[in-house]
């Protein structure tokens, strides 16, 4: 009776073959996260350097808490106010008469192309009074709430209108419509969108340099000019990594695993657009 070797059963069993990776796509796959690992694993080993007092020292001063202040309020007030923002020129533009409607629709994301360091360049243009938080909201607010407006339209443009049409039949009004049929099924897409809004202003550096307005990013610079082993920047930055970790953690929370998907695709349809002179 013949003998059966394991290689002969790999062999026959193409399964089996088919389960191992080979070694270079594992590594070619694994090369992108540690890229992206590892200046953060370089920004913690530096902080790391510091001892536990003079750590606590640097930390708890009050031009931290200064920081802090800023930074937590710009970065709630943009998002909330690109989250509006967005929100309303996408329902204009998608379920409106709006004259002009691709015209704004272009208008809406061509902050994009302009980055926001030029954008407060031209404010501080006009008024040096607008080197403040006020000045900060407005230049962070109208450079990022594209990025609320593009998801949000998209997930408008791909919602069921017969939904909308039940809600009416049933004796809501349009405002009632919006609240309680559209608004929840954009949530994935505008909590989503809220959070690259926040990590993008938490991140922000030049809008804020030219501003004056001091938050994490200017000071880690200025830490890092002013000190000779960048370990204070480093330790900074831990700080503005952890509140970045808290948004994700944020998202992921509210969002939960909300998903709004149509089983049936079936004909697809086009939501009426209202006539703004007759909202009610």
């Amino acid at each position: 009776m013949p003998e059966s070797h394991p290689e002969d059963a790999r062999a026959a069993s193409p399964e089996l073959t088919r389960r191992r990776a080979p070694r270079a796509l594992f590594a070619a796959a694994a090369l992108g996260p540690l890229l992206v690992l590892l200046p953060l694993a370089l920004t913690f080993w530096r902080a790391l350097s510091f001892g536990f007092a003079d750590a606590a020292e640097l930390i708890f001063r009050p031009l931290v808490g200064e920081l802090l202040v800023n930074t937590l309020s710009i970065t709630v007030s943009a998002t909330l106010a690109s989250a509006v923002l967005g929100t309303a020129v996408a329902w204009l533009v998608e379920r409106t008469d709006l004259p002009g409607r691709r015209a704004w629709a272009l208008l809406a994301a061509a902050p994009l192309a302009m980055p926001a360091f030029v954008t407060s360049y031209a404010w501080v243009s006009l008024s040096l009074d607008l080197q403040d938080f006020l000045g900060a909201f407005i230049v962070i607010t109208s450079a990022y709430f594209p990025l609320v407006y593009l998801p949000v339209a998209a997930a408008l443009r791909g919602l069921d209108p017969a939904l909308e049409e039940s809600a009416r039949a049933l004796g809501c009004n349009r405002w009632a419509v919006f609240v309680r049929v559209v608004l929840p099924q954009l949530r994935p897409a505008l909590l989503g969108s809220m959070l690259l809004v926040a990590l993008g202003v938490l991140s922000e550096f030049g809008a804020f340099t030219l501003l004056r307005f001091r938050t994490f990013t200017t000071e880690i610079y200025a830490e890092y000019r002013t000190s000779f082993d960048g370990g204070g920047a480093s330790l900074l930055a831990c700080v503005l990594i952890l509140l970045c970790l808290v948004c994700l953690v944020l998202e992921f929370r509210v969002r939960g695993r909300a998903r709004y998907e149509r089983v049936d695709r079936g004909a697809r349809r086009v939501s009426v657009r209202h006539a703004l002179g007759r909202w009610r």
